[in-house]
């Protein structure tokens, strides 16, 4: 924006000295001035230096105009999912395996892969990963025959992903490779949100739904939403980048609802135009507000009936 304002004046400047300078007395002014060595010098050390006020807002935007891509957050998360189920020992990750960028789409369906693998064997042993980017690949070592396991595993996996994961086992002698591979459309953002929201909601012991709810009613799932406090991010709050702000969305959530008199006092503490908060008692004077809370408290059942919510 400054550098389309600075841009916008020198254009002003430029179009009122020509069509001046076409003028009779325009080019008698014009005639003297110029003839002024001083006037000559000034005149140029002014056009040089708007020249390069310009050159530096277009060629040096301000931070605050970084464009945040969101894939590669999520694939960093997918990273982090697959290595602590490997420090869980749910599985190994084979030394040839390269985890630089894997598809967040399979990576998040791993701990359902494993469990029905888990559930199906009687005396399974560790799951091997050798390939997770735009397809996982999966080894099940030390079994001569798997028999009809390897039908109920696949059975299993395909009712528990549904028709867009093709999943195929390929049985060795001593070794069974299972390959799933996600044919769908890629997920959003908001598709994406949903596992860290659970993993948040689950550490602070608070509603994944009502958490899903709020980032969605604040930034629609943006990472480069800009908040009123000139905060960016899903909750456009001070604490945390990227997927962080949901991790401290969720402790602050934990924290207001242990506060506040109601859930509905508690959401509207998160009401994005923070300068019209108010006191809790009298949020509900503000009818925008009151709208806001209503409109996220609305949402849960959406995301509780889509599976965001912690089984006891």
């Amino acid at each position: 924006m400054p550098y389309i304002i600075a841009t916008m004046w020198l254009a002003i400047f430029v179009f009122l000295a020509v069509y001046l300078g076409r003028t009779p007395k325009g080019r008698g002014w014009r005639s003297i001035l110029w003839h002024s060595r001083k006037v000559r010098r000034n005149t140029t050390i002014v056009l040089i230096t708007a020249a390069v006020i310009v050159a530096t807002f277009i060629l040096l935007p301000s931070p605050s105009s970084s464009h945040i891509e969101s894939r590669p957050i999520f694939e960093g998360y997918a990273q982090s999912l697959v290595l602590e189920l490997q420090a869980q020992g749910a599985m190994a990750i084979d030394s040839t395996c390269d985890l630089d960028a894997p598809q967040p789409e399979l990576a998040y369906v791993l701990p359902t892969i494993i469990g029905v693998y888990n559930d199906i064997v009687r005396k399974p042993t560790t799951p091997r990963l050798a390939r997770l980017d735009d397809i996982i690949v999966i080894y099940f070592d030390g079994y001569k025959q798997f028999k009809n396991r390897s039908i109920n595993i696949v059975k299993g996996i395909q009712k528990k992903l549904g028709p867009r994961y093709v999943v195929q086992i390929i049985n060795g002698e001593t070794s069974h490779e299972l390959k799933v591979a996600y044919r769908g459309r890629l997920w959003d953002n908001e598709q994406l949100c949903g596992l860290p929201a659970m993993e948040a909601s689950i550490r602070e012991g608070v509603d994944p739904a009502l958490l899903m709810s709020i980032i969605r009613h604040t930034s629609s799932f943006d990472f480069n939403h800009e908040g009123s406090n000139r905060e960016r991010g899903l909750l456009a709050i001070e604490s945390g980048y990227g997927l962080e702000q949901i991790f401290a969305g969720a402790r602050e959530l934990k924290a207001v609802l242990d506060s506040a008199q109601n859930t509905e006092d508690a959401v509207a503490a998160f009401y994005p135009l923070r300068d019209m908060q108010g006191l809790n008692s009298e949020w509900r004077k503000n009818p925008s507000r009151s709208r806001w809370v209503e409109e996220v408290l609305a949402d849960v059942p959406f995301y509780r009936n889509n599976g965001l919510q912690i089984t006891k």
